[in-house]
């Protein structure tokens, strides 16, 4: 299985992209993030997915499209406070959580939301036994947990996404026993999965590594290969997303 977490910044905007996306890389499951859209204008990807989609006007929005069968799934949790973030899905026996974390501020309202969004995440993440189930955590994670996430972690430092209580939730995640593939894949590199628009940083490599794929251990035992698709992002035309499309194979 071929699973592709990417967050699109707009499927109207990107659909060629995840179009070529899906069938050059033979993606089995992708869960994209801030689709910005509602569910009846959701684009069709292909005829071969079925979608699940969480959506929200102009905003937000998380969706699951698979060429698997989806056996069950679960829109949001109580606590979004109407923002589209988080969709749950089962498929072939493996439970995939597709989040879209807010960005959050400098100790602000948007900072606490971040928090408590986090926290809500934590009490869903309890009910599966890492030591059995097999647990996709994906999405736009809004942190970058260490120096190797930033390209410059002195400019970062008190800054949103590297502040040390977002940093604290990825480190709960890994206390629960969840395993970061793409570190594991890139032990001591700095590979990055953001890079902003201005200042044509993607082309400087002055990026951030703000989405991740977190699996169970029982699942990361099956990890054949993980791919940081860079050059998906440095594609001039059509218009890329900020973020970078992460493909994990089992």
């Amino acid at each position: 299985m071929r699973i592709c977490t990417f967050n699109v910044n707009s499927i109207r905007s990107r659909l060629e992209i995840v179009q070529n996306l899906i069938k050059e890389y033979d993606i089995d499951v992708l869960c994209m993030q801030e689709i910005k859209v509602e569910e009846d204008k959701f684009p069709k990807i292909d005829e071969e997915y079925e979608c699940v989609i969480h959506g929200q006007k102009k905003l937000n929005g998380v969706a699951v499209c698979s060429r698997i069968p989806i056996e069950k799934y679960q829109k949001g949790f109580e606590g979004e406070l109407e923002e589209a973030r988080f969709i749950y899905s089962l498929i072939d026996e493996i439970h995939i959580i597709n989040v879209y974390v807010p960005l959050g501020d400098n100790y602000g309202e948007r900072f606490e939301y971040k928090i408590y969004f986090y926290n809500k995440l934590f009490e869903f993440l309890s009910r599966f036994d890492l030591s059995k189930d097999k647990v996709v955590l994906c999405g736009d994670m809004n942190v970058a947990y260490s120096d190797l996430d930033v390209w410059d972690p002195e400019i970062w430092e008190g800054e949103v996404t590297f502040l040390p209580e977002e940093k604290a939730m990825i480190n709960n995640i890994l206390n629960m026993g969840f395993v970061d593939v793409i570190r594991e894949f890139n032990k001591n590199e700095r590979v990055y999965t953001f890079y902003d628009y201005r200042g044509a940083k993607v082309y400087k490599n002055e990026g951030m590594r703000l989405d991740y794929v977190f699996l169970s251990p029982t699942l990361a035992k099956e990890v054949k290969n993980v791919e940081i698709l860079t050059s998906v992002r440095r594609k001039r035309k059509p218009t890329p997303s900020d973020h970078v499309p992460i493909i994990v194979e089992l």
